[in-house]
């Protein structure tokens, strides 16, 4: 009767055993995903930062002239000619 008793306590800390385990295992997965995403959206990340390195250098590298300066002053300052008039289209289509 008592080996009995022992191999049903040991058929117990089996199973406890693998239900841990199996846990385990489903919880590294769940975090492989999300290193994977992660991952993912980092290199995104990089890969803009170097467009706009890249924007940065080009721009740094353009020769400055009265047609940069104008155009400069037209897209970033939002400066205009005094008799021009500028038309703004905020419908998105």
């Amino acid at each position: 009767m008592r080996t009995h008793r022992v191999s049903l306590a040991l058929k117990i800390a089996c199973g406890a055993i693998l239900v841990v385990l199996f846990i385990s295992v489903i919880n590294m997965q769940i975090q492989l995903k999300n290193l994977r995403d992660r991952k993912a959206e980092l290199e995104h990340q990089i890969a803009d930062i170097r467009d706009d390195i890249a924007e940065t250098k080009y721009r740094l590298d353009e020769e400055v002239n009265d047609a940069y300066i104008e155009r400069y002053a037209r897209e970033v300052l939002g400066y205009r000619y005094p008799n021009e008039i500028l038309f703004y289209n905020d419908v998105a289509g």
